[in-house]
């Protein structure tokens, strides 16, 4: 009998070693991903839970949105997240299930409310994005109806706006009210109340990677038990609290 034990207590010793590990590329987006939340951001938390449900180890790299995106698509890193839909990426990267759904919150001064019904109402207004975002209305963007002055930080855009050289800053609702608090622009920038169509945002997979598929797999199972025994919930609603701080 201790032999039997002393071979099974091996066995898992063995299992557990070897271990798979696997490498993504995050970017800072808080209070979603960040190098410096706890966890690295609740949806980094989600993430890191579900591959360890499917016995995965994830590391994470952090890099500006493009090289990360870059190195992903090369095949440096086994994937990125998290991403919105379009058909260029979708040429180059396999997509989880939904891991966020978030909307896009249009921020302008207080004193210089906005109008406007549906998205190609905006032509009219000078708006600022960062570069590598989803908003929603790229499609709005290639045909020429809408323009958005992308640079590489969301800090720079929300001064430009305090300081009348922008007219709307595109974020994410959460996210937007977070930086006002931090530049203590809160009194003087609001959000809209009306905010674009929401976007789907995933883990992408590099297919490049002869693991994409089997990992893709592995990922939305895991997703799916985070879901269904609540800790997708109980994440989310921590970061809500600011425990992640």
């Amino acid at each position: 009998m201790s032999r039997f034990i002393m071979l099974m207590a091996l066995a898992l010793v063995t299992n557990l070693s070897f271990a798979e590990k696997i490498t993504l590329a995050n970017g800072e987006w808080a209070p979603y991903l960040s190098k410096g939340l706890k966890h690295n951001g609740y949806i980094s938390h989600i993430v890191t839970e579900a591959f360890a449900e499917e016995g995965i180890e994830v590391e994470y790299v952090f890099l500006p949105w493009k090289r990360g995106f870059e190195d992903a698509k090369s095949g440096k890193f086994e994937g990125t997240l998290i991403w919105g839909y379009n058909e260029e990426r979708a040429k180059d990267f396999m997509y989880s299930d939904v891991v966020a759904q978030l909307g896009t919150s249009l921020f302008h001064l207080k004193d210089k409310p906005l109008t406007w019904d549906k998205a190609e109402d905006l032509a009219k207004y000078k708006m600022g994005g960062v570069i590598g975002y989803a908003y929603g209305i790229e499609e709005l963007e290639k045909q020429g109806v809408l323009k958005v002055e992308r640079i590489g930080k969301d800090v720079g855009n929300y001064k430009k706006l305090a300081a009348g050289r922008l007219d709307i800053v595109l974020e994410d609702t959460e996210v937007g009210h977070e930086t006002l608090n931090k530049l203590n622009l809160a009194d003087k920038i609001t959000a809209d109340p009306k905010t674009l169509k929401s976007r789907n945002y995933s883990v992408i997979f590099s297919k490049k990677s002869p693991n994409a598929q089997r990992l893709l797999e592995a990922f939305n199972r895991g997703l799916k038990k985070l879901q269904d025994d609540g800790r997708y919930q109980k994440y989310l609603d921590a970061s809500r609290r600011g425990e992640y701080k």
